[in-house]
């Protein structure tokens, strides 16, 4: 494994914890923080997510990876 990113999720509990569960699907998850209530009186919360990234991303390349490129 090589780098590490941090993944910052926002949204509805219910919501960050399915995102939470699929980003654990395809990447090896390091640490998730408990859900931390949004400024104010929001009903959103968020949620922080460590994981690592595979040493040869570049080899890796997929059509969700194309669709985060400029231009596409």
């Amino acid at each position: 494994m090589s780098g590490a990113v941090k993944i910052r999720l926002w949204g509805l509990r219910s919501e960050c914890e399915a995102a939470a569960r699929r980003i654990a699907a395809v990447l090896p998850v390091v640490s998730v923080s408990e859900p931390r209530a949004d400024r104010g009186q929001s009903s959103l919360v968020r949620v922080y997510i460590e994981a690592r990234l595979p040493d040869d991303t570049t080899a890796q390349h997929t059509a969700a990876d194309r669709e985060l490129e400029p231009g596409s």
